[in-house]
């Protein structure tokens, strides 16, 4: 910041005790930095739609269980097809920004707001209520409840979760879905959980149970890159896992 201010001659920021706040000239060079940053990224983007090589490094951000369990193991399918492509794939609850680059292309399951995006649904995840066989069997009061924690407490079928559950204890919460699969399995309580997840563990059973809300899954992909190769057959390849998977 030092040299940035003797190169430009002015003073960015108050330099006090506890903090360092922008001047107002601080401030106004911020918004034009802000606007040169925005800018590269745009001829980046426009670069790279305009490229006719399937080769390169192509990040793709997915929420963690749709990352682990549904495109990490297609993905082997796609390199043998694109031997000459790279992924890397970004497993993560928050939402990457594609305008900032942070990802090339996303799957989501929040509804996307950015006019200048490619936005495609890929299916929706269902939920059911599952237990073991001998938590199932035991009478209702008694249940004890598996949920998410207080990052995820605003996502609907957590709040429907909690509704259901009333009085009865929440006992073990986590973000992660297979942190919940494991603690259901060792009988801790009833949770939940993902069809596409949980239909496949042996030592589950579902509860019949109200009908429980699914979330929409959403492809996108920045306006700017729709027609790069590489990030279209990543895109392509995305579509295609989900259509044949039978959890969507």
């Amino acid at each position: 910041m030092a040299a940035l201010e003797s190169a430009l001659g002015v003073r960015l920021v108050d330099r006090l005790p506890r903090h360092t706040p922008l001047t107002e000239t601080g401030v106004a060079i911020a918004a034009l930095a802000a606007d040169m940053y925005a800018t590269a990224e745009r001829i980046e983007r426009r670069a790279r739609d305009t490229s006719a090589t399937l080769t390169g490094m192509v990040t793709i951000s997915a929420p963690p269980v749709l990352a682990s369990d549904v495109i990490a193991p297609a993905l082997a399918a796609l390199r043998k097809r694109h031997p000459r492509l790279s992924i890397t794939l970004l497993a993560q609850a928050g939402v990457a920004s594609l305008d900032r680059g942070e990802a090339d292309i996303a799957v989501r399951l929040v509804p996307p707001d950015r006019p200048r995006h490619i936005v495609r649904s890929l299916g929706a995840v269902s939920f059911g209520l599952y237990a073991t066989a001998s938590v199932a069997a035991s009478p209702p009061p008694t249940w004890c409840f598996v949920a998410y924690d207080a990052t995820l407490a605003h996502i609907p079928h957590h709040r429907w979760l909690e509704t259901m559950a009333g009085d009865r204890p929440i006992v073990f919460r986590s973000s992660d879905v297979h942190a919940q699969v494991a603690a259901v399995r060792q009988g801790i309580g009833v949770a939940a959980l993902p069809r596409f997840v949980a239909d496949v563990d042996p030592a589950l059973v579902e509860i019949g149970c109200d009908p429980i809300p699914s979330r929409t899954i959403w492809l996108v992909i920045h306006a700017d890159l729709r027609r790069a190769p590489a990030v279209r057959a990543a895109a392509d390849h995305l579509i295609a896992t989900f259509e044949a998977h039978p959890g969507f």
